[in-house]
């Protein structure tokens, strides 16, 4: 026993000392020392001892992702596992011994797997908003191939490296061999349309609320012979079995209050989402319709601003279904964004004005919506006005749609074919107007329509081509709103039109 101590303390410094790594080195060091002075071994006791420990060390682990799932995956383990140890699947007597060992191996590992799955599930949703449908399968192939046959040749890599490389080597290329098989797999499994849903990003009551019904479902569940001397549980198996009832209905009313809240809401809701250099708004009219007009973005960029901004944005708000997605123009600054959006909300119709772009961005933007069988709407100056949930939406701009491609219009042209459209609810409306520059903005003082709003989205993120002097007056708004990023190259919003803005 007090030679598996240094083997222990040699891996965790191998390993990085992380969080996880640093949970196990503890809680396996506790356990040793218990077996050394022959004291009873209590794994509540050694968990809690771990984790305080560690945040004595570090006390800023308390909300660290890896604390969080590491503590949580292992306290499920411990308290989950022995209960439900005893539930097996029925053999005959008669089967061999040998198949009823093998399944009862596969039963206990696919038991720990689950534990652990169901202690980390409301963490993983909080933070990422994803549940995998795979873990079980994929741990079951990840575990023996990660845990023992790559990982048995690296630890002994460690000792043949210093006597001869070319064992070493060998050892290298197992363990790189049998990682690379469970990579593969596991790839494999995330590539399946099915591999993962998304959810909308619970309460702390929620959190709290599942974490109660798992320990009361678990207590019920657990045979007699398992729950004898365990204090409360085993005294009082039917007032477990009430709290259960209770916080099921409580889990049915909160799944019913979401289904119903925003369908119930009569308020018009308009948020900015900070994209930086782009623009995204999030329109939340009554009775629970949502618009999202364009998504943000940026040019040849790997950073997808529809998976790490919107979407957690959207998730934050407890939003998954669009009911409307708007594209003003198909530049990546407002295009890119939402391509994640079409593939991973339920995207019920996309207004645009029609412009086809000649680039790979578009093309997929117009395969996606063909994918999902998403209706679209090409929109102008002569498309009738739109009236959602008591809200009025008037296309101002193009005047008709766009009958040219890229190829034979400027940058600067694509932008003043931007939509122009202004919703009004009750005696409040607003105005968004894309990318047009003053040019268009002319035109439209003089067709004559009424753009007086309270709310502006200010054309062209503060360009010195757009915000003419006339045009805001024509608007007369309370309030601007510009969507820009900091210390951008574009410099935008210039100083003038700012001042423009504030002297209006």
């Amino acid at each position: 026993t007090a030679a598996a101590i240094v083997p222990v303390i040699i891996y965790a410094l191998v390993a990085g000392m992380g969080t996880t790594v640093l949970r196990s080195t503890l809680m396996t060091l506790a356990f040793l020392t218990a077996l050394l002075i022959g004291k009873q071994k209590d794994l509540y006791n050694i968990l809690f001892g771990a984790a305080l420990i560690i945040l004595i060390i570090a006390p800023e682990s308390l909300f660290e992702i890896s604390f969080q799932l590491s503590f949580s995956a292992v306290f499920a383990i411990i308290y989950m596992v022995p209960r439900l140890s005893g539930w097996t699947l029925p053999l005959p007597l008669s089967a061999p011994r040998w198949l009823q060992t093998g399944i009862r191996r596969i039963y206990l590992f696919l038991l720990v797997s689950a534990a652990a799955t169901l202690g980390t599930l409301p963490i993983i949703v909080y933070y990422f908003n994803r549940v995998s449908a795979v873990s079980l399968i994929a741990n079951l192939i990840a575990v023996p191939l990660l845990g023992m046959l790559a990982l048995i040749p690296a630890m002994v890599f460690i000792l043949t490296s210093l006597f001869s490389s070319s064992l070493a080597g060998f050892l290298v290329s197992v363990s790189s061999f049998f990682a690379g098989i469970a990579v593969t797999a596991i790839n494999r499994l995330a590539s399946l349309s099915w591999s993962s849903f998304s959810f909308v990003k619970p309460t702390c009551f929620e959190i709290a609320l599942f974490y109660i019904f798992i320990f009361l479902l678990i207590s019920a569940m657990t045979p007699s012979e398992k729950n004898h001397d365990r204090g409360f549980t085993a005294r009082h198996p039917l007032g477990i079995r009430l709290a259960l009832l209770v916080s099921l209905a409580l889990i049915v009313a909160d799944l019913t209050y979401l289904a119903w809240k925003d369908k119930s809401s009569n308020h018009l809701k308009i948020t900015a989402i900070d994209v930086g250099q782009g623009a995204s708004t999030l329109v939340q009219l009554p009775r629970g319709v949502n618009m999202l007009i364009d998504g943000g973005g940026y040019q040849n960029s790997p950073f997808d601003m529809g998976r790490s901004v919107i979407a957690s944005f959207l998730y934050a708000r407890r939003i998954k279904k669009i009911d409307i997605a708007v594209l003003t123009h198909p530049h990546p600054d407002h295009l890119q964004g939402l391509l994640y959006i079409l593939d991973h909300f339920d995207v019920q119709e996309v207004w645009c004005t029609g412009l086809a772009v000649d680039d790979e961005l578009y093309r997929l933007w117009m395969k996606k919506i063909t994918q999902h069988n998403i209706r679209i709407k090409h929109l102008s100056a002569l498309s009738q006005p739109a009236d959602i949930s008591g809200v009025h939406i008037r296309f101002l701009w193009p005047l008709n749609q766009p009958q040219q491609t890229d190829r034979e219009m400027s940058y600067d042209a694509i932008n003043d074919a931007s939509l122009v459209l202004k919703m009004t609810y009750g005696s409040r409306s607003f105005l968004v107007t894309g990318d047009i520059s003053s040019q268009v903005e002319a035109q439209l003082i003089v067709s004559g329509q009424n753009l007086k709003s309270d709310l502006l989205f200010v054309p062209h993120h503060g360009s010195i081509h757009s915000s003419s002097s006339d045009f805001i007056g024509a608007v007369s708004s309370r309030y601007a709103i510009i969507s820009a990023g900091k210390n951008n190259v574009f410099r935008h919003p210039h100083p003038d039109v700012l001042n423009r803005y504030r002297s209006a």
